[in-house]
């Protein structure tokens, strides 16, 4: 009788605590905590208002502040120049003249099927607050050259339905060079192809300038 008494009175002890734990849990709903600090920027319902499960919108919106993260697509051509080793500078339209600068922190390792592009993120120190979340950046990439490629006026460069080319002029014929293209800027276009440093270019490009004509100043 002791032994069955002892086990009824366990079976309430057990039941006492579901039903405490259940209370605290329901209390728990009454608090909301984020994995972070932050500053609430938004809030979509006021104190007292119903909040079901099929809400459409958020209660209101958490920002971290101080540690912001900023995120661009660079496109496939350029994607093999960056790495995790890769600084970049960035500016901002609010704030003209100012310079901010990130470490790449993570690299996507593949690209979009839509955009052609790879996803690069770079985590910013925004100890001041002077960034907020949400701005529009515009970056410096940097783009190493390498020993093998040529720079020329975009000028220089003829795409034709056959190819793109350069026109390069030897003696007192010219040749289509085949070139493929690399990084563009300032009306100037990065090529590689089977040029040296001494070979002579014209500088304006035409259909006109046959391949094998010859070549009249």
């Amino acid at each position: 009788m002791a032994n069955a008494r002892q086990q009824a009175d366990y079976a309430q002890l057990q039941a006492a605590k579901a039903a405490y734990k259940e209370i605290s849990d329901n209390r728990n709903y009454l608090e909301i905590r984020a994995p972070f600090n932050g500053v609430i920027t938004s809030r979509n319902v006021s104190a007292g208002a119903f909040v079901g499960p099929n809400a459409k919108e958020p209660i209101f919106t958490l920002q971290e502040q101080r540690h912001l993260r900023l995120v661009v697509a660079v496109p496939e051509v350029y994607s093999a120049y960056i790495n995790k080793s890769s600084k970049i500078d960035f500016t901002v339209k609010s704030m003209p003249g100012q310079k901010f600068s990130a470490n790449v922190s993570r690299l996507a390792g593949a690209l979009d099927n839509r955009l052609r592009s790879q996803r690069i993120e770079m985590d910013v120190p925004n100890t001041n607050k002077k960034l907020l979340p949400g701005m529009v950046a515009e970056l410096q990439v940097p783009l190493p050259a390498t020993d093998s490629a040529y720079v020329v006026p975009s000028s220089a460069v003829l795409t034709s339905s056959e190819g793109i080319f350069v026109i390069k002029v030897n003696g007192n014929k010219v040749a289509w060079v085949p070139i493929k293209k690399g990084r563009e800027a300032d009306k100037k276009v990065e090529i590689f192809g089977d040029l040296t440093a001494t070979d002579t270019i014209v500088k304006e490009a035409s259909e006109e300038v046959r391949n094998g004509s010859t070549w009249k100043e």
